[in-house]
């Protein structure tokens, strides 16, 4: 009889899956036997897969754990069905189920962090040569470069733990990952960088002291500490080394985040070479590879800042004043209604005339007040300063202050041909001009 535990079986006898994607494809196997129990394999259609959906997110499972489930089975019923193991039908139930999550939280760590979490290290080596006496993390020396070989690498923790003495090559100055020991497969290098070589080389030393064999686990704490017993390094060691460095610097550290934080990091330097990023990963996708980077905001920030700048749109922002209070663009629309009428240009209404005056008109007028001209150039000059005013009301006040100079050049006494001849070189110069009213 043909169930959805001996279909899974089957998935994983025909693959070459690590150990832990195996366990990943059988506990989603068991959700799903939880669910239907006995219930036949042909009762597993798709609206069923839904109302199981339904029933387990209702019941607090978090929509990443469903879709973890939806795609191991998804993958091991489609295997059944291209390999005929499932003959009821050919569509597979457990296709477009999965959920849209939540945005995770970001999963980098910042400089400064990492950068106590390495003091702290340092700290506790000088105490342990110092005392000769067991530090919280011992010894101190080794978790160090445990610290930094996922700091400068990216390594993921299952191949750390897979390095064997002779993957390291000292000559070459290379680290051999083993296609066995990831998760796509594949075997690949990483460069020791100068910063990592210190600590690879105290390693090493310490290893050709114990003796160790080619095949020997390298990075192996309960080899260089009287104060383990265990065979091999396991995860849950490494993990409580970092539950530890998370107490003491208070943002949470795992090596799985130094991965994510790796890869942001080379995404904000000016090349921003993502195949560089992507083989230092070991991604087979270039899409898994976009998905470890975080947003860079500040990058962002300065990307739009520059766009402004190339378009033009800050030539209106205002300087900020000698208090150091930023002044906001002074724009039309931001302005008060009552001030945006005051740049309105007011119309002229024509100054009534009798017989005597056209008569006056007709014969030049000498100024009555020698400085009337200079005070109305000063006060168009304090109006028209460029701080003050932003670029799209300029041509309004000019319009604006063209009245009122014309209106003080005859209240000083000045004659319309003196101000004629100054509108005339206005307008020679490109100033917009106000039509004059009729006498």
């Amino acid at each position: 009889m043909t169930t959805p535990l001996t279909l899974t079986e089957e998935y994983i006898f025909a693959h070459d899956l690590r150990s832990s994607s195996a366990k990943i494809y059988r506990a989603s196997t068991k959700a799903l036997l939880k669910h239907f129990r006995a219930s036949p394999i042909e009762e597993i259609d798709h609206r069923a897969v839904l109302g199981w959906r339904k029933k387990v997110l209702e019941n607090g499972l978090s929509k990443r754990s469903w879709n973890t489930y939806s795609n191991h089975l998804r993958t091991v019923w489609g295997y059944a069905i291209e390999h005929g193991l499932v003959t009821h039908t050919t569509i597979n139930p457990f296709r477009k189920t999965s959920v849209i999550p939540p945005k995770r939280a970001s999963k980098t760590i910042n400089g400064d962090s990492i950068q106590r979490g390495r003091n702290w290290l340092i700290s506790l080596v000088g105490q342990e040569r110092c005392t000769q006496e067991r530090s919280k993390i011992t010894p101190a020396w080794f978790w160090l470069a445990v610290f930094e070989m996922f700091y400068y690498t990216g390594i993921r923790l299952n191949a750390l733990l897979c390095l064997r003495y002779k993957d390291i090559d000292w000559d070459s100055q290379m680290i051999l990952v083993r296609g066995e020991t990831e998760k796509t497969h594949r075997e690949f290098f990483l460069p020791i960088m100068e910063g990592l070589a210190p600590h690879l080389c105290r390693i090493l030393g310490e290893a050709e002291k114990i003796g160790f064999s080619p095949d020997d686990q390298l990075f192996n704490v309960n080899r260089f500490s009287r104060h383990f017993h265990g065979k091999e390094m396991n995860i849950d060691q490494v993990e409580a080394m970092y539950r530890k460095l998370t107490d003491k610097v208070g943002v949470r550290m795992t090596p799985h985040r130094f991965r994510h934080t790796l890869a942001t990091d080379l995404m904000k330097q000016p090349e921003r070479n993502i195949h560089l990023t992507k083989s230092l990963l070991n991604h087979s996708n270039i899409a898994t590879t976009l998905s470890y980077i975080e947003v860079d905001y500040d990058h962002m920030r300065a990307v739009l800042h520059e766009r402004s700048l190339a378009q033009g749109a800050l030539s209106r922002v205002r300087r900020v004043d000698t208090s150091g209070t930023p002044q906001l663009p002074l724009t039309k629309a931001r302005l008060p209604a009552p001030d945006i009428e005051k740049l309105e240009p007011k119309k002229l209404s024509a100054p009534k005339q009798s017989s005597h005056s056209v008569e006056r008109d007709s014969r030049p007028i000498r100024s009555t007040g020698p400085s009337a001209l200079q005070k109305a150039l000063e006060y168009a000059s304090a109006q028209l300063r460029p701080e003050s005013i932003p670029d799209n009301a300029t041509d309004q006040i000019s319009d604006h202050l063209d009245q009122s100079l014309l209106l003080t050049l005859m209240a000083g006494g000045l004659g319309a041909g003196t101000f004629r001849k100054h509108a005339s070189s206005d307008r020679s110069m490109g100033i917009a001009q106000f039509p004059q009213a009729s006498p």
